[in-house]
């Protein structure tokens, strides 16, 4: 009986210390942000000019032929509208879109071409306007929130067991 208890404890208690999925997503989306900007920080080493893209023009930056981060700039003004950094494997970008080029900012983790992990979109101020978790698709509570910080809504898309896989997903260098 008391080898029954010790064995019903340990396994509480094993699975209680288990990180829910979305908190171990917002982990693992901070963690291959803060390893992405490791790796963008090698010298740039030559650089490329797109200006086929009418109104704006992108330039990426290379550490020996590996890009390592691309700007899109409106031509007409000089605003940078895109930037993306991407991992040292070309697997992983953080993708930002920025004001003022669009009425609101974008980040997010893209992993071989799929949005994943932690998106914030933000009003031009800075403010979190949306927020939620992306594995092929929208997946758990996304919330909404007005230009004052006021909660607007939480839309529960359900799925969270989908962020689990995110465990499988790893960043080499």
């Amino acid at each position: 009986m008391r080898t029954i208890l010790l064995f019903a404890l340990t396994t509480f208690w094993f699975l209680s210390c288990k990180q829910s999925p979305t908190d171990y997503a917002s982990k693992w989306s901070s963690d291959i942000k803060s390893k992405i900007f490791e790796d963008i920080n090698l010298p740039v080493d030559s650089t490329s000019i797109d200006t086929s893209k009418g109104n704006l023009k992108e330039v990426t930056f290379y550490n020996k032929s590996i890009r390592t981060k691309l700007y899109g700039i409106r031509t007409s003004n000089g605003d940078t509208l895109l930037s993306i950094f991407y991992s040292k494997d070309q697997n992983f970008e953080i993708v930002r879109e920025l004001c003022p080029g669009i009425e609101r900012s974008f980040e997010g983790i893209r992993y071989k071409g799929k949005h994943l992990g932690l998106a914030e979109f933000r009003f031009c101020d800075g403010k979190i306007k949306e927020q939620g978790y992306r594995l092929d698709g929208n997946v758990g509570v996304w919330k909404e929130w007005d230009e004052n910080g006021k909660l607007l809504k939480e839309t529960d898309h359900g799925q969270t067991e989908k962020l689990d896989e995110l465990r499988t997903i790893k960043y080499y260098r």
